[in-house]
């Protein structure tokens, strides 16, 4: 039964022209990241949602480019 719908579904979206897939494709992948579904977890395990996975990227580069930053030798001094 599954496999039917699945067929049928297929067969209803190559009838549709190409502009038409093409939104049917931006519009299936937005529903698919959608900002509430999680992607990522912390060390520490708390899920992460897409907007919040940025937000740490983006802190972590400015600790970075602000010179927040420790050696490896003092990583595993703090160890």
């Amino acid at each position: 039964m599954k496999q039917a719908s699945l067929e049928n579904i297929y067969s209803e979206i190559r009838l549709l022209s190409n502009t038409d897939r093409y939104m049917l494709y931006n519009q299936m992948k937005t529903e698919f990241y959608q900002d509430s579904q999680i992607v990522a977890y912390t060390t520490s395990g708390k899920p992460l949602t897409k907007n919040e996975y940025i937000e740490q990227i983006n802190i972590g580069l400015n600790q970075i480019e602000n010179g927040e930053t420790i050696t490896d030798e003092e990583l595993v001094k703090s160890i």
